[in-house]
């Protein structure tokens, strides 16, 4: 959540989905494509969320230590590059 809410990933986030929706309005026949690809994922997704479900219940401790570790070098990172603040259309 802390990397996608920096200026720089969101936007640059936001400058790829309005790509990829400019490109599937344009085209006809790859929007069915992504459509049909979108679809795959979502279900795919469903079905993993759902399996491994258990398996993050009981790796809670594991994962909460981890993510602390990834949000102290998060910390760092934001310190020895400040352009992270920054949108893409100021970098």
């Amino acid at each position: 959540a802390r990397v996608a809410s920096l200026p720089l990933v969101s936007s640059a986030c936001d400058a790829v989905s309005a790509a990829y929706a400019s490109t599937k309005e344009s085209h006809p026949y790859l929007r069915s494509v992504c459509d049909a690809a979108e679809k795959g994922v979502k279900t795919l997704t469903a079905a993993a969320v759902s399996g491994a479900q258990p398996l993050l219940t009981k790796l809670e401790p594991q994962i909460s230590t981890a993510n602390e570790f990834a949000c102290k070098g998060l910390d760092k990172l934001e310190e020895k590059l400040p352009i992270l603040q920054q949108p893409t259309e100021k970098v």
